[in-house]
């Protein structure tokens, strides 16, 4: 940090790979807060110093964070969760809300803040498509059977000082020995890293469960949107890609209907080609229109 962190806003990390154009679905990340929200609109985005970044981009975010391209050997290359235990140190703002960028915005969420900021650290809560509790996520299996809090920080806010501080420490620490960590939570040295998992350990070894429950169950709570959470039968235990099984559709609003729902809480779609060009001209053609009207 060059700066002493000020203000409140989203942060984000977008390492492009494979055809995976992560900073893309941060772009548009930006654009659909910017049109919803009537309070916290800013997202700040961490990105590899080799990243490109078009100006139509640079111009959404609050703060573009340059960081080197390296990564333990045990990390995911297509993933780069590892990125997550440096988001306190790398946050610009003094509140800071992490979010995946495969994420999109239809509802305002503006009051959440001010249910959050009574605590010093949240994580979210992930629901179905449907509005529903997550009964089961067999990609959890790990982290349920050592009762691990059901948290995520696919939206998870934080404020800075010492509690936040601890938390991303801890999670940092678990890094220069994965393995062993494993070994000693979970009894078996090879569980794959990723950063819900070094989230929810550092908040169980730091006894912060009921504090990242936060002041009111249910806030915030986000749309996790694999298919393999749905509920639906017959669908594999890994399986992500959630359109073959049910319709959606975007109204003349940009605002997203999936089987007959309407989607509300901040949507986390996964699939990595959801953001079409369409789609996001649609967005850039909306957010331009309420600039010129604001102008007008």
């Amino acid at each position: 940090m060059t700066s002493p962190p000020t203000g409140r806003g989203y942060l984000t990390h977008a390492f492009n790979h494979e055809g995976a154009d992560y900073l893309r679905m941060a772009y548009c990340l930006a654009l659909s807060l910017r049109l919803t929200q009537s309070a916290v609109t800013g997202l700040s985005v961490i990105v590899p110093r080799s990243q490109h970044l078009p100006d139509r981009y640079r111009q959404v975010f609050d703060h573009v964070i340059a960081i080197p391209d390296a990564r333990p050997d045990f990390v995911n290359k297509h993933w780069r969760v590892d990125n997550y235990v440096r988001m306190y140190d790398l946050s610009p703002y003094r509140e800071t809300v992490t979010v995946d960028a495969d994420t999109l915005f239809f509802d305002d969420v503006s009051p959440w803040w001010e249910v959050m900021t009574s605590a010093d650290l949240v994580g979210g809560t992930a629901v179905t498509y449907r509005g529903e509790p997550i009964e089961h996520n067999p990609l959890r299996k790990e982290l349920y059977r050592i009762g691990l809090p059901d948290l995520h920080n696919g939206f998870c806010y934080f404020r800075r000082g010492p509690v936040a501080e601890r938390l991303f420490a801890t999670m940092s620490g678990y890094l220069e020995d994965w393995a062993g960590t494993c070994a000693h939570h979970f009894g078996n040295p090879r569980v794959p890293f990723s950063s819900d998992s070094a989230f929810l350990l550092a908040i169980r070894d730091n006894g912060l469960e009921d504090i990242a429950a936060g002041p009111c169950p249910g806030t915030p709570h986000f749309v996790h949107m694999k298919a393999c959470v749905q509920g639906w039968p017959g669908v594999p235990e890994s399986a992500r890609e959630w359109r073959p099984h049910v319709s959606h559709a975007f109204d003349d609003q940009l605002r997203l209907h999936i089987g007959g729902f309407r989607i509300g809480a901040p949507f986390h779609y996964h699939v990595r080609d959801f953001i079409t060009d369409d789609l996001l001209l649609a967005y850039e053609t909306a957010l331009e229109a309420r600039h010129g009207a604001a102008r007008g």
